[in-house]
């Protein structure tokens, strides 16, 4: 709950700073701020950072989840970016069932249909207009999500959260700086508001809330870790509609109230790791 609190603010705080700094640069600047907190809690510890080659590949996930997730904030709402985004949580049991062959039960079947339903009310594809690159965009971070839930439930047992926080960090900064000036974005952040924006979502966000995730899963099973994110959409529209005064029509709402009830039908609550 912690975790989806965090993450839920970062919508409507991304959806500013965009309106003065372009995406790339502002993941870099994002993750900078949380590679250097999470090596010198590290340090502070007296440990040494653990970097794996399977925790690269996580953070290479995230990395591709947020560009996308980024991008297409540019062409969507915050509110609807977060319902989205929180699709990932039902897809976490088919992806289990895919790479792990775990039966996917008859709730978590349910829990998909629904999703796939309020998405396309949510996106209106329902009424034949064509979701937009943004929405699009948007699915397909969701999918790198869910993805990076099931990766660091493999992980998390080997590794440390903050140094698991940190493989997944790294190569999100490194990956943002080199696409960076491909994409024709400026390198600069032009703005200390901008920048209080990088560090409250690098430090809070991603240094603190990854940390938090990876301690969870060590005592968790995935789809339970899902079922706590399951209030990411919540706090993201709470708050989205405070900063920017976001609301939903009444068909994207319907579709909105679907994903939320899809999300704790995938996610059966079972027995902690301890």
């Amino acid at each position: 709950m912690g975790v989806a609190a965090l993450w839920g603010s970062t919508f409507p705080v991304m959806k500013l700073a965009f309106s003065q700094a372009d995406p790339m640069p502002f993941l870099a600047a994002r993750f900078a701020f949380a590679s250097l907190a999470l090596w010198a809690a590290i340090r502070i510890s007296g440990a040494k950072p653990k970097i794996s080659r399977e925790g690269l590949a996580v953070g290479v996930l995230v990395f591709l989840g947020f560009a996308l997730q980024l991008e297409g904030l540019a062409g969507t709402s915050a509110t609807k970016s977060a319902f989205i985004t929180g699709l990932n949580v039902p897809m976490v049991p088919l992806i289990e069932y895919v790479a792990f062959r775990r039966k996917v039960r008859l709730r978590a079947a349910l829990a998909i249909a629904l999703g796939l339903l309020g998405l396309s009310m949510l996106t209106e594809a329902v009424r034949g207009i064509a979701p937009s690159r943004g929405d699009v965009l948007t699915l397909g971070c969701a999918v790198l999500w869910a993805l990076q839930i099931v990766a660091v439930d493999r992980l998390a047992r080997d590794i440390e959260p903050a140094s698991l926080a940190l493989n997944q960090a790294l190569p999100t900064l490194c990956l943002a700086l080199l696409v960076s000036p491909l994409l024709g974005e400026r390198t600069l952040l032009p703005s200390p508001p901008v920048l209080g924006a990088a560090a409250y979502t690098g430090l809070m966000a991603t240094a603190v809330a990854f940390s938090m995730q990876a301690w969870a899963q060590r005592r968790i099973p995935p789809e339970l870790a899902a079922l706590g994110l399951l209030s990411e959409p919540i706090f993201a529209t709470a708050i989205s509609y405070a900063l920017l005064g976001e609301s939903l029509p009444p068909i994207q709402l319907a579709g909105a109230a679907l994903i939320l009830i899809s999300i704790p039908l995938a996610a059966e609550p079972g027995t902690s790791r301890d």
